[in-house]
């Protein structure tokens, strides 16, 4: 039989012995199935799924408009300015938009909790 050769693993040595890491594991696992965690990750999705959908919506909008009806983009709004450009400026306001919209609802709605939890689990892993 071949001789096992030993793998170098930098990180070996931050890394609890596996018995060690099975209870560890048990007290996330618990956490992971806990009504807390579940209320956070309902409230992320609620927010990051419906907004990531019409942002994208949004995009493609403007990529099928610039494609298909070029005519249409080309159209003056104000001066030198096109729909092309208000849309194109629109894409880049709208982004930082969304960036603040996602700010305030996690500082409002998860970060809170999410720390409470974390402090229970540390808590629970002493």
């Amino acid at each position: 039989m071949a001789q096992q050769q030993k793998v170098f693993d930098p990180w070996a040595a931050d890394r609890p012995p596996a018995a060690a890491a099975e209870p560890r594991a048990g007290v996330y696992r618990e956490v992971q199935a806990g009504a807390a965690f579940q209320a956070i990750r309902s409230g992320y999705r609620g927010f990051v799924l419906p907004a990531t959908a019409v942002f994208l919506a949004w995009y493609l909008l403007f990529v099928v408009a610039q494609a298909f009806a070029p005519n249409l983009m080309r159209r003056q709004v104000a001066g030198p300015l096109n729909v092309a450009w208000v849309l194109g400026l629109g894409q880049f306001a709208s982004t930082f938009l969304l960036t603040w919209l996602y700010a305030r609802n996690a500082r409002t709605k998860r970060d809170r909790a999410a720390l409470d939890l974390r402090w229970d689990t540390q808590d629970q892993l002493r």
